[in-house]
């Protein structure tokens, strides 16, 4: 299975267009919650890389150096208790939980138990592993059994001498095996998780790399390679000869033009895996939006409840708060100076208010590619909304067109009128009632009565008669939550009057559309945009009656 989002609540889909909106403009106070997180499940790693935080402080313990402080001091293993946190306040708008940054994940035991939690929340989840380390069949199994979407395995060679040069510490006949074992469990369990070798390209690997690609398609898992960030020019592929080392600080435009001009222009991160990185057209720079992306739709929490700003962040001092359960919460940390003054600065947006506020992404020297890394799941995330909603809110579906495939392809400005002209009012994150796909709810007698009543005196108040459509935040009650009323008062042993008011409520239901605006829409045109709304009405309505009448089993 590629990686794939199983969100059906329509809030995280507007919470999703709010964000992007919110990143285009450069808001510097959002209504939003993030739709992708890192979620470390470890601050600790057995191994010694020497790119990595973790790995350079292992190092220099080793080695009985003055220790490099690089990483958090505060170290620990991510808690059941803020895993539900976290779950309890962004799962309804997470799309995608990546379980890694600068630890390994596998050293946490109760992994496969977080991994359920997000799956249980119809959130994609990804692990990045070293997989060096001793895995038994059970946990093996727990992790396939867990519904994980996808786990890598960073292999950066195939012979131990090549290996271990980056991976110290590392050892690559251990990894191949636990490699090999996933595979064969994954296809025994019929488990539905795709499995990577990813290879970083560097000057003492890249001789092995066909054999490495052989062996992951003997095994069955995709091979993919990737070139790093490297800091150290002996280190450079032969592709990269004459770059500078750690090419993070260059911008991603003059590097990318450098490459085209050797024809080398499909080097870049997970160049094989990912075709968004290929795609990068001359005006690249100017393109994406002065902002960073980590600021509105991602975000990066410690083992032990550190926030950080994005990946890159590794340190004490660049952490924006610390979610501390029953204490501090994301959202206390999310709109804080620390966060409303990077976002200003990104922008370009000086605030003199906020002068005495210092943050790391002030320093940041890393390429726009980098600020705006994830941006490539945007297309799953429409794809998505295609599935669950289809044509039924047209005007939606024209905002996730207009995101195109990515920040490539977006088109900001248009995004950005359309929203305020169709989507503000309705998709604001802070003004709209949670909302859910219906799931089996024994809803009481008098609370759906009470729904209900309420919907009728609305319906009464606007003179709803079917020529005209409506936009669903008048509603005082979620779409879902009405159907539940419906669906309770149809299931009940009720008077037949309850049941036909139950029944003359169904059909009004659809003519309330999100993205409508604040002024209805006339039904009875012959003009495009009014065909439109009534073929969303229509099919709404169609669907309404199907799932109403096949969970209360009534004739509609």
């Amino acid at each position: 299975m590629a990686l794939a989002f199983t969100k059906t609540n329509r809030s995280a889909f507007t919470n999703f267009l709010r964000s992007k909106y919110e990143m285009f403009t450069g808001a510097e106070q959002v209504e939003t919650l993030p739709y992708y997180l890192c979620l470390d499940p470890s601050d600790t790693c057995q191994l010694r890389c020497p790119t990595c935080p973790t790995g350079i402080e292992n190092e220099s313990k080793k080695q009985k150096d003055a220790v490099i402080t690089n990483y958090r001091s505060n170290r620990k293993m991510l808690s059941m208790e803020l895993m539900d946190n976290v779950l309890d306040e962004l799962g309804d708008k997470l799309f995608l939980i990546m379980f890694y940054n600068y630890g390994e994940p596998l050293l946490n035991p109760n992994l496969h138990q977080y991994i359920r939690k997000a799956t249980d929340k119809n959130i994609a989840t990804e692990v990045h592993s070293n997989l060096s380390l001793t895995l038994s069949d059970q946990r093996i199994e727990q992790l396939l059994s867990s519904g994980l979407n996808r786990i890598s395995a960073s292999i950066d060679g195939y012979s131990q001498e090549a290996y271990e040069i980056h991976r110290v510490g590392g050892n690559v006949e251990l990894v191949r095996e636990n490699l090999k074992r996933l595979a064969t469990a994954r296809d025994k369990l019929g488990a539905d998780t795709d499995i990577y070798y990813k290879y970083l390209v560097f000057k003492h690997n890249e001789h092995e790399i066909e054999d490495a690609r052989k062996f992951a398609e003997d095994i069955g898992v995709i091979f993919s390679t990737a070139d790093a960030m490297i800091h150290d020019q002996a280190w450079l592929p032969s592709h990269r000869e004459h770059e500078e080392p750690y090419f993070s600080t260059k911008e991603l435009g003059e590097i990318m033009e450098r490459w085209k001009e050797a024809g080398k222009e499909d080097y870049f991160f997970e160049h094989e895996s990912h075709q968004f990185w290929n795609a990068v057209p001359k005006n690249f720079g100017e393109h994406l939006p002065r902002t960073c992306g980590w600021h509105y739709g991602f975000s990066v929490i410690a083992a032990g409840g550190p926030v950080a700003p994005c990946c890159a962040s590794s340190k004490d001092k660049d952490d924006f708060g610390t979610i501390v359960p029953g204490k501090t919460s994301f959202a206390d940390i999310w709109n804080n100076e620390l966060y409303r003054k990077s976002r200003n600065a990104m922008a370009g947006k000086p605030s003199e208010a906020m002068d005495h506020v210092d943050t790391v992404c002030m320093r940041c020297h890393y390429p726009k590619v980098v600020q705006h890394l994830y941006n490539n799941h945007d297309m799953l995330v429409a794809e998505r909304f295609d599935q669950v909603f289809g044509e039924s809110e047209p005007q939606m579906s024209k905002a996730f067109a207009l995101l195109g495939d990515g920040l490539l392809t977006a088109d900001a400005e248009g995004f950005i009128a359309h929203y305020e002209q169709h989507l503000s009012m309705s998709s604001a994150a802070g003004n709209m009632p949670p909302q859910r796909i219906i799931t089996e709810r024994n809803m009481p007698n008098d609370e759906a009565t009470n729904i209900l009543q309420l919907f009728g005196n609305l319906i009464a108040e606007i003179g709803l008669n079917g020529s005209e459509v409506f936009d669903d935040s008048l509603l005082r009650h979620s779409k879902e939550d009405i159907k539940s009323a419906i669906v309770a008062l149809l299931s009940a042993d009720v008077t037949p009057d309850q049941q036909d008011f139950a029944k003359g409520a169904l059909p009004a239901l659809a003519f309330f559309q999100a993205g409508v605006g604040q002024t209805s829409l006339a039904l009875d045109s012959e003009q495009s945009t009014e065909q439109t709304w009534r073929r969303a009405v229509e099919a709404d309505m169609q669907k309404i009656c199907q799932e109403v009448g096949a969970r209360s089993h009534s004739e509609l």
